[in-house]
């Protein structure tokens, strides 16, 4: 059994490393919180179950299984979708703004007309 929690475990630790890569691709709902106090619990049982002798608990590999689902799916819930947390991009900023400032359409198109000009290749020494 020992084999098969160390496989699980290294299983789950590569899945975490990845899951910013995945994370918001899985149907879940965003919950910081929730995924936060899933990772201490699993923090927390993983403590107990290396203090303790197991006389009132269940075997430590039984223990560290549960510790694993419970670490990945905390980790999940921190990173996942965040859909349902308004409209957010992430970084503080809407996703959807019409509130552009009103020298914007200006830049804009000064901008687009400099991009669009030729441009010489510079030469050097």
């Amino acid at each position: 059994m020992f084999i098969f929690t160390v496989a699980v475990g290294s299983a789950t630790v590569a899945a975490i490393s990845l899951s910013p890569l995945y994370a918001r691709r899985v149907r879940m709902m965003r919950s910081s919180r929730l995924g936060t106090a899933l990772v201490v619990a699993a923090l927390l049982l993983g403590g107990l179950s290396a203090v303790t002798r197991g006389d009132g608990l269940p075997a430590k590999d039984e223990l560290f299984l549960c510790l694993f689902g419970v670490l990945l799916l905390g980790t999940l819930l921190i990173l996942g979708d965040g859909a349902d947390e308004g409209d957010d991009d992430g970084h503080g900023r809407p996703r959807d703004s019409d509130d552009d400032p009103p020298w914007w359409p200006e830049f804009e198109k000064g901008f687009d007309h400099y991009a669009r000009q030729p441009r010489s290749p510079v030469t050097t020494r």
